[in-house]
């Protein structure tokens, strides 16, 4: 590596340690999504976003306490999506049931889990794809 390698790695390294203790750059709560532009919004506004889409019943819901910690404890944003209260996205998303777990690293769908997850591995997923 050159100097200006260096300087770019211990420079990212910093930002990295000033986002994760301050928090800087994410919501620390869930974003609830409001419609298809609001979701548009939230994932292009953060480099990587964990979207939890719910049903106002069922396996969804036990998701939330996991994914509220996910949005407190790392660098990630989280949107959640009603897919009660908004069909037209979750069928634009390809959302078929709930729960489902989208993660988007840059804009870009990356991972999707269609099962209960746990917060390990939600957050394993964040660092994977946090930059």
């Amino acid at each position: 590596m050159n100097d200006d390698e260096d300087l770019a790695a211990v420079r990212e390294r910093k930002k990295r340690r000033l986002v994760q203790e301050h928090g800087l750059g994410a919501p620390s709560a869930p974003v609830y999504v409001d419609g298809s532009q609001n979701f548009a919004d939230t994932v292009a506004a953060h480099d990587v976003v964990v979207v939890h889409y719910y049903a106002d019943r069922g396996a969804g819901q036990r998701l939330h306490p996991i994914v509220e910690t996910v949005a407190s404890e790392t660098v990630a944003a989280v949107a959640k999506v009603n897919v009660v209260h908004h069909q037209r996205l979750a069928r634009e998303q390809g959302v078929e049931g709930t729960p489902t777990v989208d993660v988007y690293a840059e804009g870009e769908r990356v991972e999707r889990i269609e099962e209960a997850v746990e917060r390990d591995e939600l957050v394993g997923l964040v660092e994977k794809y946090w930059r």
